[in-house]
């Protein structure tokens, strides 16, 4: 029964508004009784068909409903999971490319803005080099504390906002970013919550990860380095992975299915069973391999900003404005590429778990023919 439940909650988006309702179930016509008559050694004839059937609830999916977005409505593959978000990213690009960049952007904005007066701030006086540090400005410190919350929540949202648009697009919709946000607004709580549980989760583990290297350094006890090093590669790495995994997961379930953070993340678990070193392996090829992607783009944006530098050593003021804007823009394309690619992968494999434990291509498949009726 909970899991019948739990395939309801987010069964699919409402039928299309101004569809015309089910016609009424005919009554049954009433059977005349039978006449006796003699026995002639044929048997009485069949009764005729009755004039009507059973009415489905759902329309019966024909084959253009299986597929009627960007993927189609089955168990996903390994191949499928890690191309399937290139193509979510071009059928929905408003919103699964547009959202992340909208919030990246403005975060690298506010950052960049902080760290140009950190630059220019003539208390620090990184201009001048006759000048002594006395302190920082006000102004420049409340920037700086702008930025990095800025920078915080573009990374809660960013990913997040991607979910409906994967979701809407896997039934051929096509949705605003205003229409995204209003289904990301009611659930800000819940994700700064889920955040908040991923974030201190892996500083508890990177910290006793790294505890033995503190240690180490203060006893000069050289074992301790080894442990330290075991537990960074056998505890910390995996543990995160997990974490990651689950916490991926677990933000399209707050977004889609409307549950609370500690909720979402049992549903991550519930789903997770018998498919979770499977999906452990879907995230880790797919985050190395965008994480090599967007580390490559950052290093482009560092390498032009060197080229640049060649051209004005020593006009200061121009060489800091085409630092940022060349690094600010590697790191916009990088970050935007990361948060689409990996927040649609997540909800992509939140449906694929749907689909095997819940049948939950059959509930897509069913409201897509509503859709085209």
């Amino acid at each position: 029964m909970e899991q019948r439940e739990d395939a309801v909650a987010w069964a699919a988006p409402a039928p299309v508004e101004g569809a015309p309702p089910a016609p009424p179930m005919p009554p049954p016509a009433a059977v005349p009784p039978m006449a006796s008559a003699p026995y002639s050694g044929a048997s009485p004839a069949a009764p005729p068909p009755p004039a009507y059937a059973p009415q489905p609830a759902f329309a019966t999916p024909t084959f253009a409903s299986w597929q009627p977005g960007f993927m189609p409505l089955r168990p996903l593959n390994f191949g499928d999971l890690l191309a399937l978000p290139f193509k979510a990213m071009r059928f929905n690009r408003g919103v699964i490319v547009g959202g992340p960049l909208l919030l990246t952007l403005g975060a690298t904005v506010l950052m960049s803005a902080a760290m140009w007066l950190l630059f220019t701030d003539p208390s620090l006086g990184l201009l001048d080099p006759f000048s002594q540090f006395n302190s920082i400005s006000p102004t420049t410190v409340v920037v700086i504390v702008v930025a990095v919350i800025a920078a915080l929540l573009a990374d809660v949202f960013s990913s997040a906002i991607v979910a409906p648009g994967v979701a809407r697009g896997a039934l051929g919709e096509k949705i605003r970013i205003a229409e995204a946000w209003k289904v990301l607004r009611p659930r800000i709580g819940s994700l700064l919550l889920l955040y908040l549980f991923a974030t201190l989760s892996l500083l508890v583990v990177i910290g006793i990860a790294i505890a033995p290297f503190f240690i180490a350094a203060a006893t000069e006890e050289p074992g301790l380095i080894a442990l330290g090093v075991v537990l960074l590669v056998l505890v910390a790495f995996p543990t995160g992975v997990i974490i990651t995994t689950v916490g991926g997961i677990a933000r399209p379930i707050v977004v889609l299915e409307k549950r609370g953070a500690v909720a979402a993340i049992r549903r991550t678990i519930g789903l997770l069973r018998g498919r979770f070193w499977w999906a452990l392996l879907v995230v880790f090829v797919a985050a190395a391999l965008i994480g090599l992607v967007s580390g490559v783009l950052q290093q482009v944006g560092s390498f032009g900003a060197v080229i640049v530098s060649l051209f004005a050593p020593d006009n200061m003021v121009l060489l800091g404005i085409a630092f940022f804007l060349i690094t600010g823009l590697s790191l916009v394309v990088s970050y935007v590429l990361t948060y689409s690619y990996l927040g649609s992968l997540f909800t992509l494999l939140m449906i694929d778990l749907r689909i095997r434990h819940e049948g939950f291509d059959l509930t897509l498949a069913q409201a897509a023919e509503a859709r085209r009726a």
